[in-house]
């Protein structure tokens, strides 16, 4: 392989042109049809005859494909064909490709994708009794790797695993996972150096334990530097003299960079043995400065916050953007979550209940002051929190509970918490903000 650069259009996903069909699109999520719309199946047909290749198609316009590329990946096997090549190594980059002829290898998934057939927008079609994927008219790489979540995330919860978009490491003999949306941090945090790491992006959590879904990482080159981001930028180098580095839409904020999992020092293996979390944390950029920088939460508040995936966005980092906006993702990862949310928060809080997990929720935005938590402070706080080294204050609205960390190694109460968080503004606050996401919730039911 060699080191390949690309510019796509468009520079990210099109979760919006995405369509399921087939009668099995009744377990799809009512209440999300941004994300789960239903197609008409003879557009389906007309397209996925337009897509196939010579020999099975007669009399349409034949495209040609590279050899298949198979892998297996939580106990789901996939054959993908595409006509790129440097789609072909960001799979390779992603998963673990089987190269040995495997004669009467049979795949539970097929996904046809084409970078050459024009058409006016991106197409992303599953069919869900057919267990295949089209994608055309996009070259972005990450609709093939959000593709395969996308579909992992549908058959998994059939068999009582979750799957989940998080990242996860270990640290001091513990297993821990790291749910946030973009923005917030998780890939930052994730690859602190002493940490080792899972995965970047995708996990499931089985029986056993917890186990990748991909064997490669897809991180955000914007502001990467060996001070704040040593393990990534030590990573791509080494892909670089390796020559299996992805680089993708360099100077636009969505640039990424894709190497294989091997090349993150000291980073876990496939074939590692993970056990169930002992920790879990929610990240969130709260913006307005009401959440403290990292609380211990436990029952309905864990579903609330999990099922809802709030974060903040600050006025200017979106087109369109000119105020301090409220978001929500639920599962913190919405687009790729296709059953009804209550399946997935449901086995969260199960395995949560099972294996007497600790959660906290970790602000990595605003203190009350208006100054944003430094990075020092909220990987201490994580650290401190895995460690058990906890003091703590409770904080308590309708629908939100919060068991607040008062400190934090050299860092004191007034620069974790809120200003004035016992009084009768700070309370309203918060009562708002709980309310706001109460309200979400309840929508999604």
């Amino acid at each position: 392989m060699t080191n390949i650069n690309i510019t796509t259009t468009p520079t990210g996903r099109s979760p919006e042109n995405k369509y399921f069909f087939g009668t099995a699109t009744n377990e799809l999520c009512t209440k999300r049809p941004k994300y789960c719309k239903v197609g008409d199946p003879n557009e389906y047909n007309q397209f996925s005859e337009r897509m196939k290749p010579m020999g099975l198609i007669q009399g349409k316009k034949q495209y040609s494909y590279r050899k298949p590329l198979c892998f297996e990946t939580s106990g789901i096997r996939f054959e993908v064909y595409t006509n790129d090549e440097r789609h072909e190594q960001f799979v390779r980059n992603m998963f673990t490709v089987l190269d040995r002829d495997f004669g009467h290898w049979v795949p539970d998934w097929t996904i046809w994708h084409n970078t050459e057939i024009t058409v006016p927008d991106p197409i992303i079609f599953v069919h869900l009794d057919k267990k295949e994927m089209l994608i055309a008219g996009t070259t972005f790489l990450g609709e093939i790797k959000k593709g395969v979540f996308g579909i992992v995330s549908f058959e998994l919860p059939r068999h009582g695993i979750l799957p989940m978009h998080c990242s996860g490491f270990t640290y001091n003999n513990t297993t821990n996972l790291m749910f946030g949306l973009s923005g917030t941090g998780k890939t930052t945090l994730s690859s602190d150096p002493d940490f080792r790491l899972i995965g970047d992006d995708e996990l499931a959590w089985n029986y056993n334990g917890i186990q990748m879904i991909e064997t490669g990482c897809y991180a955000k080159s914007e502001g990467l530097s060996e001070e704040t981001h040593k393990t990534i930028y030590d990573a791509v180098s080494l892909a670089e003299i390796q020559e299996n580095l992805v680089i993708e839409n360099p100077g636009v904020p969505n640039a990424r960079l894709s190497y294989p999992l091997g090349c993150v020092e000291n980073a876990h293996n496939p074939k590692d043995k993970l056990d169930h979390p002992t920790n879990i944390f929610f990240l969130t950029f709260d913006a307005e400065g009401i959440l403290p920088a990292i609380s211990k939460i436990k029952g309905d508040t864990i579903r609330l916050l999990f099922e809802t995936g709030y974060t903040s966005v600050m006025p200017g980092t979106e087109r369109g953007i000119d105020q301090i906006t409220r978001t929500f993702s639920p599962c913190y990862g919405s687009p790729f979550m296709p059953r009804p949310v209550k399946e997935y928060s449901d086995l969260l809080m199960q395995k949560i209940h099972s294996n007497d997990c600790n959660v906290f929720l970790v602000n990595t935005g605003m203190h009350s002051s208006g100054k944003r938590f430094s990075l020092d402070l909220t990987r201490r706080s994580i650290k401190t929190a895995i460690g058990k080294k906890l003091e703590t204050r409770y904080i308590k609205t309708e629908y939100l509970s919060l068991c607040s960390v008062q400190t934090v190694d050299h860092y004191a109460a007034s620069q974790l918490m809120p200003a004035a968080w016992q009084g009768a503004e700070y309370k309203s606050k918060l009562e708002t903000l709980a309310k706001s996401l109460q309200k979400h919730a309840e929508e999604l039911k």
